[in-house]
């Protein structure tokens, strides 16, 4: 057996209305299609969906709880150009600043902001290519 590209990444969402204004109004994000308490978002080779918690139980047969907001259990990593343009862009738009722009010993930037259930979504630009190209 051999695990290849992720194909999609499914976040658990308590309210899909919302997460679907926030992930396309806010984030500007394209909804590529929605069934039901489904649905999936384009970006490219590996797909973003949303699916309600209350489906997700169903599917399981059993009780989820929301996660802690203190306690994250991932984040969504999103390469963007100027970090610091897109994070003041974002949260002059109301979106949940986590952390500002910061500078990483590793060569990058990022910056951390919130959506409506409180998953982590980074921002991230990658210093070491610029300095690369110049």
């Amino acid at each position: 057996m051999e695990l290849r590209l992720p194909d999609y990444i499914v976040v658990i969402v308590e309210d899909l209305d919302r997460s679907i204004e926030f992930y396309v109004e806010q984030l500007g994000l394209t909804l590529s299609h929605r069934s039901g308490e489904y649905a999936q978002l384009h970006t490219g080779p590996t797909r973003l969906s949303l699916y309600s918690r209350s489906a997700m139980s169903e599917t399981l047969g059993r009780t989820l709880s929301a996660p802690s907001p203190d306690a994250p259990g991932f984040e969504l990593g999103f390469k963007v150009d100027d970090v610091d343009a897109a994070f003041a862009e974002l949260t002059q738009a109301g979106v949940e600043s986590s952390m500002p722009p910061t500078d990483r010993f590793w060569g990058q930037r990022t910056a951390y902001l919130r959506d409506p259930d409180g998953h982590l979504i980074e921002l991230v630009q990658d210093h070491r290519r610029e300095k690369a190209e110049s």
